[in-house]
This record gives structure tokens, C-alpha cells and sequence, in this order.
């Protein structure tokens, strides 16, 4: 057959109507075509769904819708998160010392912090969020109004928590602890941006407190206004116990006193009480007489405790007998009795005044002893892991030994010694800035620290060892003294005018912002 007659055949098979087989098989043809179509349809949805099922489970939605919006910053889910969570741990820390009725291993939504159940524990802890981030706002706004960005050091600060929080979290992973505290939608660079915005906030606020000025009119002001709280009172106590004895039945049980036993045993306290003070007011020297006759009023154990003269800070006297120590009117050698809780005070005051013992400026170095010990699972009482071996402590003090005769054997100056501490302290908050810390007042250091640094001999440019025995930094002190300094009140008022006056500022910032805007995030906090 030809070529064009070939072409015209199909012509014509082309024009003419499909067989009843025909039109058939097209059928069957165009269904399972129209089947496939419909399956590979179904195949591409369902492969979108579980993406995105995979993505929604691991946050990415929720983690940066926005939770709340405040003087115009919004704060991401992570953001609120982070300061709910921190809320929640304080709260559980409480709990663990029965200040709180918090569970943590409840919902925080079924769970009120009054019987009248008015507000949730979830509620609570959102409120704290919510509260610290408006004071966040108000601080981030002013910070970049003025052009304060975190410093360097403050970076370096934020990496060295990071790689902290890694190392000793105890989770295989870093997302899996933060997932584990602060839920399931904190990453890794969402913590790093809490942090950094923490970090610079702490430096904002010591930025502007440390350009404060407080005058002398300031401090004396605030004394005139404050001295029964910063006056240091000495005086002598006793107390005469006025506890009934509980009993044992013949079976063993014990037997708590009756009411009228406990009104017995408190008059026979009062009555013995009157007694000392009446004898007190006989003697013309009444702390030596105190001295002298306490031991006869008071248990051979409680002996020790009140024969002592006490000087004691306003701000830290005991409630029971403060408002009669600060009476202006008192005099030294008043006496009285006071009733207590479980028996009555026998108060002699001695005397009334400002403490004006000066603030000091030291430097050290501390020699940490090694860890050197497995714990030993016979003794409950104590893990041997956390304490250092009589070895390890001797070979600390050596060290501490080594370095003070290394620097005896200099030019014998402060800033010899401070390169020293750079290279050899392990103390992170002075071996960067040779082993200093400025105006020391009295008790801020461990009692050996600080007896050493206040001893009244204590002169320029001395030096010593002391031994450090808290749990945790047990080994030794190089110290280097390097001067007296401002009045240890001063310095204390200082710090706390300073704290105020910041304190007004942010609640000023803070007035000053609008409305806080809660936004779709907020659902997933908590």
C-alpha cells in the first residue's frame, strides 16, 4: 500500500464511530487514569500533612507567633516562656521548703495559690512574665533611645552561661534540658536571645547607677530619717524559758502539757525573770552583775549564749525587744522584762550609736583544693565527692605558701600581687581585675575572711593566708590589704539610695508605656 493511501486510510479510521468494544475499553481507560490522578493527588497532600504535622510538633508555628506586645515590642512565645518558666521554678524552690502549696508535677491551671481559688498558679506565673517583661520593654526602649548596646564582655558573658548551662544540666543535649525547663518551643538561639536581652538590661541598669551621684546631704538625710535601723545597739539578754515539759504515760506515749500547766510554767518564768531584773537594778554596774548572775537563771546549755554582750545593727534586733532598745528615751543601764513567745527576756541596755568603722580595699588570691574523692556509699551523712582530702587541702595551702613567698620576694606592690591573682586566683569575680574587690564592708566576707580584713591592727600593704571551709570553695587565701575607704554606713546607704532611686526610674519607664496586648502566641505559654 502506498504511502498516501495509508494516509487516507487513517483518515477515514479517524471519522469513523468507535465499536461498542471500543468506547469500552476507552472507559476503562480514562477511569484508570482518572484513579491514578486521584492517587498520586492523595500521595502529595498526605506527604504535605505529615510535613506539616512534623513542623507544627516541633514549634516552629507557635515558637515565633507573637505572644504579648508591649510599648512597641512584641515578644515571641519563647520570650514570655522564659520568664513564665522562671517564675515556675521559683515558685517550686519554694515549695521544696513548705513556703508554697505549688506542685509542680500538676497543671499550674488546676491549681490555685488560695483557698478561694481567685487566681491559678498558671495565671500567677503569667502575671510574673508579664510584669518583668513590661520592665524589659521599658528598659530596651531607653537603652536604644540613648545608644547602649550590650558590651562585649557581655557577649563573652552570655556564651560562657550557655556552655555552663550545657556542661552541667545533666541532659544528653542542650535543647533537650532547655525543652525540659523552659518547654517544648525553646531553641537554642531563642535562650541565647533571653539571655542577651537579660544580660544587657543588668548592664543598663548598673550603667545608670553607677552615674548617680549621692552626696553627703544625701546620706545624712536619709540617717536623720533612718537611725534606729542604722544605729548599732549593745546590750545584754537572757531568756528565762517559760516551757512546760511534756511527760511519757506508762505506755510510753508522750503527753503534751496541759493549758494549765504551760500558764504555770510561763509565771514561774515571769516570776524568775522579775527576780534577775530586780536583782540587776540593785548593782550599779548592771553588765557586769548580768555577767555575773545569768548563769542562775538560765540552763547550763543557754549559758554560753547569754554571757555575751551583743552589738547588733537596728535593722537586724529581734522584733520582741527592738521598740524598747529604740526608745529615744533609753539609758544605759536600763533593765526590763518582755514577754516572748515561750518565756520572758530579761533585757539590759548598754549603749546607742552609729558604727562609723570604715569600708576596706583588699586583695587576694584564692587556691581552690582539688576534688579528689569518690563518694563512699557507707556514709549518708556526706558525699565524699564534694569534699577535698587533707592531701588536697595541704597541697593548696601549699600553693598559697609559694605565691605569697614568690611575691615576697618582688617589689612587694599591689600591682604586683594583682598579676598574681590574674594568673593564679580561682575566683572569677576578681582575677580579671587583680584579685580587688573596693569598699569591703563588715560580714560581706566568710567570718575568717572577715575577721582578718577588720582586725584594728591592720595596716597598708599587709598580708596573710586564711583558710576557706564553705562547702564548695574549701582551700586557701593569699590576701594582700590595701587600704581603708569610705565609712562602711556610707557605703551601705550609698548602695541602697542607689537601689531606689533606680528602682523609681524603671517604675517611671514603665508608667510611662501603654497598654500591654496579648496576642494568638500567648496559648502556647505554659
Amino acid at each position: 500500500m502506498s504511502a498516501s493511501r495509508e494516509r487516507r486510510q487513517r483518515q477515514a479510521d479517524a471519522q469513523r464511530p468507535l465499536t461498542q468494544k471500543e468506547r469500552a475499553e476507552l472507559k476503562e481507560h480514562k477511569a484508570a487514569k482518572q484513579k491514578t490522578v486521584l492517587y498520586a493527588a492523595i500521595g502529595v497532600i498526605v506527604a504535605i500533612l505529615v510535613v506539616i504535622l512534623l513542623v507544627w510538633d516541633s514549634g516552629v508555628f507557635q515558637r515565633g507567633k507573637t505572644a504579648l506586645s508591649i510599648a512597641g515590642r512584641n515578644y515571641s512565645v519563647t520570650d514570655v516562656e522564659f520568664y513564665y518558666r522562671s517564675a515556675f521554678i521559683q515558685e517550686y524552690r519554694m515549695s521544696m521548703y513548705g513556703l508554697s502549696s505549688f506542685d509542680p508535677s500538676a497543671d499550674p491551671a488546676q491549681q490555685y495559690r488560695d483557698e478561694a481559688q481567685t487566681q491559678s498558679y498558671h495565671d500567677y506565673f503569667l502575671e510574673q512574665a508579664t510584669t518583668a517583661l513590661k520592665a524589659a520593654a521599658a528598659l530596651e526602649n531607653a537603652a536604644a533611645e540613648e545608644g547602649f548596646t550590650l558590651s562585649d564582655e557581655g557577649k563573652a558573658t552570655v556564651e560562657q552561661q550557655i556552655a555552663s548551662t550545657s556542661s552541667q544540666s545533666g541532659y544528653s543535649s542542650l535543647d533537650g534540658y532547655l525543652r525540659a525547663t523552659y518547654g517544648k518551643y525553646m531553641t537554642k538561639g531563642a535562650y541565647r536571645t533571653c539571655l542577651e536581652r537579660a544580660q544587657l538590661l543588668t548592664e543598663y541598669q548598673q550603667h545608670y547607677q553607677d552615674n548617680l551621684e549621692i552626696t553627703d546631704e544625701d546620706l545624712n538625710t536619709y540617717y536623720t530619717e533612718n537611725k534606729d535601723s542604722l544605729d548599732t545597739y549593745e546590750y545584754y539578754y537572757a531568756l528565762i524559758d517559760g516551757t512546760a515539759e511534756s511527760t511519757t504515760d506508762a505506755e510510753g506515749n508522750t503527753v503534751e502539757p496541759t493549758d494549765e500547766e504551760t500558764e504555770a510554767a510561763m509565771a514561774a518564768a515571769k516570776e524568775k525573770a522579775d527576780e534577775f531584773a530586780a536583782a540587776l537594778n540593785e548593782a550599779e554596774d548592771k553588765g557586769s552583775a548580768f555577767l555575773a548572775q545569768v548563769s542562775g537563771y538560765v540552763s547550763t546549755d543557754d549559758q554560753s549564749t547569754y554571757a555575751t554582750l551583743n552589738t547588733t545593727e537596728g535593722s537586724s534586733l529581734s522584733g520582741t525587744y527592738a521598740s524598747w532598745l529604740k526608745d529615744s528615751t533609753r539609758q544605759s543601764g536600763d533593765v526590763t522584762v518582755i514577754e516572748g513567745s515561750n518565756g520572758y527576756y530579761v533585757v539590759v541596755f548598754q549603749d546607742r550609736y552609729l558604727d562609723e568603722t570604715p569600708s576596706v580595699d583588699i586583695r587576694h588570691i584564692l587556691i581552690k583544693a582539688e576534688l579528689d574523692q569518690e563518694d563512699d556509699p557507707a556514709t549518708t551523712d556526706v558525699d565524699e565527692s564534694t569534699v577535698p582530702s587533707q592531701a588536697s587541702l595541704d597541697a593548696a595551702k601549699a600553693k598559697a605558701e609559694e605565691l605569697l613567698a614568690q611575691w615576697e620576694s618582688g617589689d612587694k606592690t599591689a600591682e604586683s600581687f594583682g598579676e598574681l591573682a590574674n594568673a593564679n586566683s580561682a575566683d572569677a569575680g576578681s582575677n580579671t581585675n587583680g584579685g580587688l574587690y573596693e569598699q569591703v564592708v563588715p560580714g560581706t566576707m566568710f567570718d575568717a575572711f572577715n575577721d582578718w580584713i577588720f582586725d584594728e591592727s591592720r595596716q597598708s600593704g599587709d598580708t596573710g593566708l586564711v583558710e576557706n571551709t564553705q562547702s564548695g570553695q574549701q582551700g586557701w587565701h593569699v590576701i594582700y590589704f590595701q587600704g581603708q575607704d569610705e565609712l562602711a554606713w556610707k557605703v551601705n546607704v550609698t548602695a541602697t539610695l542607689k537601689d531606689d532611686r533606680t528602682n523609681e526610674w524603671i517604675d517611671g519607664l514603665v508608667e510611662a508605656q501603654g497598654e500591654v496586648t496579648e496576642g494568638e502566641g500567648l496559648a502556647y505559654v505554659g
